[in-house]
């Protein structure tokens, strides 16, 4: 609301009211110089409040306009962040998603290898029995052989001997023959 200041007519009395109350012309003039001054100062001093007032009213206009943009700023700051929120979310899932398929790769694979190592651990125990039993085998072939040599042995020396004793009664009867003749 504007404050609206008081007319000339609406500060000064009626003639006959100030008629009644006066006591001097001189008393009247000054009256009137007094009112007069204060309607001026008045005057002033409204004017004074008009101009504050718009001055007021310019600098709220302006720390309203500077509130909306600061509004609007916010505003899209606020939805920047919601974005980049949602983007962060995404990759946060993304990532859990990778770890996840990377872990069970990872198991998968650890499974395949401990599978692996199962079959290499019985390939290596049958490769084992088997050289036991080459082992076993090679033994007995060993002994088999050494006897066989000692039977070939023993032959090679009772053909000898028989041959020897063939010679010997080849012998005995060439002589016998030569002697007795």
């Amino acid at each position: 609301p504007v404050y609206r200041s008081p007319t000339k007519n609406e500060l000064s009395f009626s003639q006959e009211e100030y008629s009644a109350t006066s006591v001097g012309s001189h008393s009247l003039e000054e009256e009137n110089c007094n009112i007069e001054k204060k309607y001026e100062d008045l005057k002033r001093q409204l004017e004074k409040m008009e101009i504050e007032n718009k001055e007021l009213a310019c600098q709220l206009k302006k720390e309203d306009e500077s509130l909306q943009w600061s509004q609007l700023q916010l505003e899209e700051k606020i939805s920047e962040c919601n974005g980049l929120t949602r983007q962060l979310e995404l990759a946060l899932e993304e990532g859990r998603k990778m770890v996840a398929e990377e872990l069970e790769k990872m198991s998968r694979r650890g499974q395949a290898l401990q599978t692996k190592m199962l079959v290499l651990e019985a390939e290596v125990r049958e490769g084992q029995e088997k050289k036991t039993q080459l082992l076993c085998i090679f033994h007995h072939n060993k002994k088999h052989h050494e006897v066989h040599l000692r039977l070939e042995n023993s032959l090679r020396k009772s053909e000898n001997k028989s041959q020897s004793m063939r010679n010997y009664v080849q012998f005995l009867r060439a002589s016998y023959i030569i002697t007795l003749g």
